[in-house]
């Protein structure tokens, strides 16, 4: 995919929004919405757009603009039935600064429907957990893009997998009745460890090992290749190949179903229940990484003193 360049447009002859505008202080030079001008907020929007971009491969890239597009037609459809406020829309995101770049500990967060990275860096580690995409409908519904699944890849390569199981297999990677209403791992304070439910990979033959190594490669390309290698650090060094994988539902888009892939660090759930099997929901969870986790907990102990889960007092991220 091309890469995306910013465009800002400022001048003009000051009579759009006369009095306030004029020919020597254009409407981009104002404060209209927020305490910064027009001309600052389309800087800030394409600086925070250039900063996403640095965490996501061009697959995940292309992933997060296909969500973007079917958010903006479920926002013309909400405009067409006079739906006000908007749910829906490819611009509703919010961004959250804790600390700055140039401090040895500090955070970002992008969040909005369908689409939410927590990036923290302390003392030269990168954390991207908890990491939440989805889609509703699960394809684009129309345009000259109907059909894409921006997260069908995965998928397709976790329906293999079940496919190929045995009997005996199916019923150990079936580990509830049904596919659950939503995924189930929490991913904040009450975050739950991995759980190793399923078939292991060490109970695949070759076929399927590669299978599911297929499948969290297919994960982790949504990444940068730098960000996947520092995610996945500590499961290749302590615990390669230690993965369990299961699957509820049916192996047919159309109807419910649920994997998940979890190792004694991560839990990657994906979700397709709701909406006639149309609302996809994916989360990447890695309980001890989590919002910055054990290398955050790490700076506050040791630049500021403060041990365990927390403190009395509260520490601004980034002194």
């Amino acid at each position: 995919m091309a890469a995306l360049v910013p465009v800002i447009l400022c001048g003009g002859t000051g009579t759009r929004l006369w009095p306030l505008s004029r020919e020597a202080y254009p409407k981009q030079l104002l404060a209209l919405l927020t305490e910064q001008t027009l001309l600052q907020e389309t800087v800030t929007r394409a600086a925070t757009l250039a900063l996403v971009d640095t965490l996501l491969s061009p697959a995940g890239r292309e992933q997060w603009r296909l969500i973007r597009e079917i958010e903006a037609i479920n926002a013309a459809n909400e405009k067409a039935a006079g739906v006000a406020p908007p749910t829906y829309g490819d611009d509703l995101y919010a961004v959250h600064f804790f600390g700055a770049p140039t401090d040895p500990a500090w955070a970002f967060e992008i969040e909005g429907h369908h689409f939410v990275v927590h990036a923290a860096f302390a003392d030269g580690a990168l954390t991207v957990t908890p990491m939440f995409t989805g889609s509703f409908p699960a394809a684009v519904p129309s345009g000259p893009e109907a059909g894409k699944r921006p997260l069908g890849a995965a998928v397709e390569v976790a329906f293999e997998l079940a496919r190929s199981f045995d009997e005996a297999q199916r019923g150990a990677a079936r580990i509830m009745d049904k596919p659950p209403a939503d995924v189930l791992w929490a991913i904040g304070a009450d975050a739950k460890p991995p759980e190793p439910k399923g078939v292991a990979r060490s109970a695949m033959s070759d076929a399927q090992q590669a299978l599911v190594d297929k499948l969290l490669a297919t994960h982790a390309s949504l990444l940068d290749d730098g960000v996947a290698d520092a995610q996945l650090h500590e499961w290749r060094t302590k615990h390669a190949g230690d993965l369990v994988f299961a699957f509820v539902g049916e192996t047919d888009l159309s109807k419910p179903h649920y994997y998940r892939l979890a190792s004694p660090c991560f839990t990657i759930e994906y979700d397709s229940t709701n909406a006639d099997a149309s609302h996809v929901h994916c989360v990447w969870s890695d309980p001890a990484r989590n919002f910055g986790g054990d290398a955050l907990r790490a700076h506050l102990r040791n630049a500021h003193g403060v041990s365990g889960r927390g403190g009395s007092e509260p520490v601004e991220l980034g002194r």
